[in-house]
């Protein structure tokens, strides 16, 4: 699935005034001319031409049709592009995004973190990566959220406190620089900066199923399952919980779901408010209306381990996997080493790596293709990524601190890129697979 181009402009971008005035001089018309012959003021289309007025659709296709130009001429080609980049410059100048997560029946607005989306625009995106800064946090009355997806966090800078809540009891663990955690975020969880600034870090969700909208309100409805009482909270809240949640990412009121579904709209009322167990067959019916598996609705029984952390010491000596899908010529060396930072937890879905990119020229390596998305996050060094739009070749090169979100069913290539000519690697990434066939259709050991 793309990110659609024009989805990535402003206004200013599209440079209307300049390829309007353009138009107009190779045609020989004068201002007046023109203004003339599509009915606007003269006044008016020397603002549009110099940037003073926004341009409108009707205004824009009078002014195409009195040039004899398509409407293209003047909005953006929509061409899919199979990426999105987040640069770190661009990054850092927005403002960020805040999620108050209210306890429900209490008005409470419980601590929250600053997020920063990371691939917002890719439609049918499976992992939701975020930028993230971590502020401390009440000690004394730490919140908790859940949501039904797999997490991976890798820490930036500062120290977090990772706080679940697991059938075994709470558990707590200092995550320092380095240092990454991979759990079940079903389970309740609380991340807060152990220092009085706040804690950097790059977060990514992934699911089994695509959200049913783009940008940030995925997430922010994700993490509005907000308990403070858990695990006090029974199973059937729980799941009458998930489902008002999935009623509300699609903007559906409890009347039309419950005619979908063939039940009252007092059964469905009593259900979301956890008063009343769920029939089965009622079950699979709002399955299929939501368009989400089971699985997500019900939830799933929780077993150890519960989370893995793993330390950024550690690192280094984790076994390294090779990929089943060649990246390198034939008789080429290896041109990367891929150490899993989830190693020893059982994901589904979500399949975080520490890659070394090792200098490699364009020429050996080949462009691969997989059945996965992948979310790249540069460490260290260069990263130059080659791919297709639309059956044109792209280039881009990340750096420190920038991002990219891959649909990596697009033939594509990545190598490092270094100036240093002693140095045997040229880039550290991290690379966030996602795919439906498991880690061992993209790696072998």
């Amino acid at each position: 699935m793309p990110v659609f181009s024009s989805h990535l402009l402003g206004y200013d971008d599209l440079h209307v005034g300049t390829r309007l005035r353009e138009a107009r001089q190779e045609r020989g018309l004068s201002l007046r001319e023109l203004a003339a012959l599509v009915g606007i003021s003269a006044a008016r289309l020397s603002e549009i031409e110099n940037g003073q007025h926004v341009l409108d659709l009707r205004q824009a296709t009078e002014l195409a049709r009195g040039l004899a130009l398509p409407i293209e001429a003047f909005t953006p080609a929509d061409a899919r592009v199979p990426f999105q980049i987040t640069r770190e410059a661009e990054l850092r100048s927005r403002a960020p995004r805040h999620i108050p997560l209210f306890a429900r029946g209490t008005g409470i607005a419980p601590h929250h973190n600053r997020f920063w989306p990371l691939a917002e625009y890719f439609i049918g995106r499976h992992l939701e990566p975020v930028f993230l800064q971590v502020m401390p946090g009440d000690r004394a009355a730490p919140r908790f959220w859940h949501h039904h997806e797999e997490e991976f966090f890798f820490v930036l800078s500062g120290t977090v406190e990772f706080l679940v809540r697991t059938p075994d009891g709470l558990r707590g663990e200092e995550i320092g620089r380095g240092d990454c955690v991979t759990f079940r975020s079903s389970l309740p969880h609380c991340l807060r900066s152990l220092s009085d600034e706040p804690a950097e870090v790059i977060d990514v969700y992934a699911a089994a199923t695509p959200p049913p909208e783009t940008g940030f309100d995925w997430l922010a409805h994700r993490q509005s399952s907000f308990v403070a009482d858990l695990p006090g909270a029974d199973d059937m809240r729980l799941v009458g919980e998930r489902l008002r949640t999935l009623r509300d990412m699609h903007g559906w009121t409890v009347e039309q779901v419950a005619v979908v579904v063939g039940i009252s709209v007092r059964r469905l009322e009593r259900i979301e408010a956890g008063e009343r167990p769920v029939p089965l067959d009622v079950m699979l019916r709002l399955a299929r209306a939501f368009g989400r598996p089971v699985v997500e609705l019900v939830g799933e029984t929780q077993r150890p381990p519960y989370y893995v952390v793993q330390r950024s010491a550690s690192i280094p000596s984790l076994p390294s996997r090779t990929r089943q899908t060649p990246v390198e010529r034939p008789s080429e060396p290896q041109s990367k080493t891929c150490q899993p930072l989830a190693f020893g937890f059982p994901t589904r879905h979500l399949f975080p790596y520490f890659i070394q990119l090792r200098q490699a020229g364009e020429d050996a390596l080949t462009h691969h293709e997989h059945h996965s998305h992948e979310f790249i996050y540069v460490l260290d060094g260069e990263l130059e990524l080659a791919t297709l739009t639309e059956g044109r070749s792209v280039t881009e090169v990340l750096r420190p601190g920038d991002a990219c979100y891959l649909d990596s069913t697009v033939p594509h290539l990545v190598r490092g890129r270094s100036r240093n000519p002693y140095s045997d690697t040229s880039a550290a990434v991290i690379d966030v697979f996602w795919s439906p066939l498991g880690e061992d259709y993209l790696f072998h050991d």
